[in-house]
This record gives structure tokens, C-alpha cells and sequence, in this order.
């Protein structure tokens, strides 16, 4: 499994690489067309101007050189890399006439919304690079939200008034490297139906307030590989989804082969989240050498009745958990549904291991919930040195083997309920 992640890691940074080469001919700097270094004066027609006379070269560089340029929306062209030097900061502006809606996926579901703050759609072999920042002001869109805007796995919500900072969509060949994105108004990065992406060595940081600013979702998309990221946000870190219900079942644009490599997290809902839109499916995914820190869930696989899907081949290793409340939760009861039978709105959790993962001052070491109608079966846990207020819980679940297992809790140490087959091997409890 090892040497086929590191294969699958090489060959999509190669083909990454190639927006590097390919966008490399021409640099355009967005001073020479009249950007100021004044974050009280719009400099969006230089921007625009800028990537218009990359778009006409057939590629290049947009560069913002240091200081601080405050712009409107940005649309990226093809073969072009958009470069925020050191000590350069891009804000956006804050008035939502300014970004028009557009047809997207929110949330699992494809509704309209506003223009992304920098937006890629459609595009080959783009990137954007440089140690520089992205601001998206966002206490002023959190400030501003509709009711109708709050709220977990609510679908249909009629007012989409916050952007997202960063949109990839419909793009082959991206890579991102080394920039900051703070303040997003509503998820920070968000890579959509796309394919072949690199995102290393960036900072994504918003208050852990702020609502509904996951750092990085990677939605329906395929051959992706994100490493070396940091995260302190409101919601989940890095996430992985396919879509919502019964819209995200027809489409049926699975997400896979994707890596999650070396990302570190503060605050967040999770480190490394599937779900709960995961109606498409995902599967072949690997989260590898990651940490958490005062983060309320560590690895987190959530779904619910309605959404269907199959989540399956996924591989989670060598993490390290602090003060997380729930280390390693699985959970097909994200919302509270009634029973049903079991179809296609049925999701289905298998084949799962976990292994190599230290936890400590967690409020609940491990939680597997499946549903009445469709048990999460087939997963494997080894090499877990445990330590909480509760144990381990099974609920709802057939075939699971703990192995190699060192687990400190002061209640619940196991709790098995409508459980099959669950093996434990080498279990060792220790007094807390």
C-alpha cells in the first residue's frame, strides 16, 4: 500500500508540475498595470488587466509584487500562474453586488451563489504560487449572514450571500504552492470535478468562529494530493465529499485516489473529514502522517440517512491527537432520521483501516455507529495508543478487528451494542 501511495504521489505532482512549465513564458506585474499598494483603493482592473494580457500571450505569470492590493473578483485563465510575492497581500472586497451569482455546487448541491473570490473553471494547467497571502475579509460577510445561512446538513438553504475564496472547477494539471488564505468568507478552498491537483505548503486560517470556513474540500474530484498544509479554522480542516442525496447519487462523480499527506490542524471541527456529502462516493483514499490540536473531531467519517453513497478503501495512518474530543468517530447518524429500508439512500461504510494513531485527553477515544439497516463492517484498527474520559464504542457494526490496542479511559472502556464479529487483539486497558 505504502509504495502504491508514493507511486500515486509522484506521478500527480509530475503532472502538476506541468502548469509550472507551461505558464512560465511571460511575467505580468500587476504595478505595470496600475495596481496600488493601498488596501483602500481597488485595484481590480489592474488585476484583470493583467491576467487579460496573460490570457492574449497564451500564458505566464500574473505577479503581485509586496504590498497591499485590494480587488474585486478574479477569474484565472488557462496556462496561467498567479504569483503573490513575499510580503504580498491580496484582500477582496466586501460588497456582494460586486460578485454575481453563479451555477456551483454548495454543500453537495448545485444551486447558484456568489462568484467565488478567485475563481478557475474549466482551465488547464494552472497554479498559484509564492509565499504571499489571500485575504478574504470575512468578518464583514459573518456579520452580514442570513438566517437562512447557519445551521449543519441543511439542504435548499434559499440565501447563499458568503463566496468561497478559492474555487478550482472543471480544471486538469493545478498546483498551489505556499500561500496564506485567511478570512475566507465561506470555505477557504474548494476543488470541484477536477483532476491531476497539487496543494502543498499552505496556510489556511480563519477564527474558530467563523462559520462554515472549511480550510480545503475536495469535492468529485480525482488524483489529488494534499501535503504539508496547516489549518486553525471554524470548521472541518480537509475534507473529502461527492455530492448531496439524491442530485449527488445521479451524478455520480465519485472522489478518488486522493492523498492527504503531513497536515497539521489547530482548531477545526476535524483533521480529515468524509462526508457528510458523500453521495457520489469515495473511495481509494489515503490520510497519512497528520496531527490535531484542540480540534474537536480527528478522523471523522459522517453520513446520514438520504445521502446513499458507498465510502470504501480508506486508509488512515500515523496520526497524532491532542485535547480532541472525539479521536476516531465513524457515524451514519450525522442527523437524527427514522428507520428505514435499506436503498439507494442508504450509505454504506467498508473497508476502512486505521492504524499507528496516539490520541490523548480526548472525550471519546473511538465511536463506530452504523445503522439499523446497514452496519459499518470490514474495518481494521491497529497500533492505537488511546487515552479519554470514554473508551471505545460499537454500535451498529460487524467485523471489526482491534489489534495492538492500549487504551486509558475512565468510562465506557467498551461498549459493543448490535455488534458482530468484533475482534480484539493484543488489547490492553489501562487505569486512568
Amino acid at each position: 500500500m505504502m509504495k502504491r501511495t508514493i507511486l500515486l504521489l509522484l506521478a500527480t505532482s509530475l503532472l502538476a508540475s506541468c502548469a509550472t512549465e507551461k505558464s512560465s513564458r511571460a511575467v505580468f506585474d500587476i504595478t505595470a498595470y496600475g495596481a496600488v499598494d493601498n488596501p483602500q483603493i481597488s485595484s481590480t482592473d489592474a488585476f484583470r488587466q493583467a491576467i487579460a494580457a496573460c490570457h492574449q500571450a497564451g500564458g505566464g505569470t500574473v505577479r503581485v509584487p509586496a504590498g497591499h492590493f485590494l480587488t474585486g473578483p478574479l477569474d484565472m485563465v488557462d496556462n496561467m500562474t498567479l504569483q503573490v510575492d513575499s510580503n504580498a497581500v491580496v484582500l477582496f472586497e466586501t460588497d456582494r453586488a460586486k460578485y454575481p451569482d453563479i451555477s456551483s455546487r454548495w454543500e453537495g448541491l448545485t444551486e447558484n451563489g456568489p462568484h467565488p473570490l478567485i475563481s478557475a473553471n474549466d482551465l488547464r494547467h494552472i497554479a498559484i504560487t509564492g509565499p504571499g497571502t489571500f485575504d478574504g475579509q470575512g468578518a464583514t460577510w459573518w456579520a452580514n449572514m442570513d438566517m437562512a445561512e447557519h445551521g449543519n446538513a441543511r439542504p435548499d438553504r434559499p440565501i447563499r450571500r458568503r463566496p468561497m475564496l478559492l474555487q478550482i472547477k472543471d480544471c486538469t494539471d493545478v498546483r498551489i504552492d505556499g500561500p496564506s488564505f485567511i478570512n475566507s468568507p465561506f470555505w477557504a478552498i474548494h476543488l470541484l470535478y477536477s483532476e491531476r491537483v497539487d496543494v502543498g505548503r499552505c496556510r489556511i486560517i480563519n477564527p474558530p468562529t467563523s462559520p462554515n470556513t472549511d480550510a480545503l474540500n475536495t469535492d468529485s474530484c480525482r488524483h489529488v494530493v494534499v501535503h504539508d498544509c496547516y489549518a486553525d479554522v471554524g470548521d472541518d480542516a480537509f475534507g473529502i465529499k461527492s455530492g448531496r442525496d439524491e442530485e449527488g447519487r445521479k451524478m455520480n462523480r465519485p472522489t478518488e485516489y486522493v492523498t492527504y499527506l503531513r497536515c497539521h490542524v489547530a482548531h477545526a471541527h476535524s483533521v480529515c473529514a468524509i462526508g457528510s456529502e458523500e453521495s457520489g462516493g469515495v473511495r481509494h483514499v489515503r490520510f497519512l502522517d497528520c496531527d490535531g490540536d484542540g480540534t474537536d473531531n480527528g478522523i471523522r467519517i459522517k453520513s446520514t440517512r438520504g445521502r446513499g453513497g458507498i465510502v470504501e478503501d480508506i486508509v488512515a495512518s500515523h496520526f497524532r491527537l491532542h485535547n480532541v474530543r472525539n479521536a476516531i468517530v465513524f457515524s451514519l447518524r450525522y442527523t437524527k432520521t427514522p428507520v428505514e429500508p435499506l436503498s439507494d439512500r442508504t450509505p454504506l461504510f467498508r473497508d476502512i483501516r486505521i492504524d499507528h494513531v496516539t490520541a490523548r485527553d480526548s472525550r471519546n477515544c473511538c465511536v463506530i455507529e452504523g445503522l439499523e439497516e446497514c452496519p459499518i463492517q470490514n474495518v481494521t484498527l491497529t497500533d492505537l495508543d488511546l487515552a479519554g474520559t470514554n473508551g471505545v464504542t460499537c454500535a451498529y457494526a460487524k467485523n471489526i478487528t482491534f489489534q495492538n490496542v492500549t487504551l486509558a479511559a475512565q468510562t465506557n472502556l467498551f461498549v459493543e451494542d448490535h455488534a458482530k464479529n468484533i475482534q480484539r487483539l493484543n488489547w490492553i486497558e489501562l487505569p486512568k
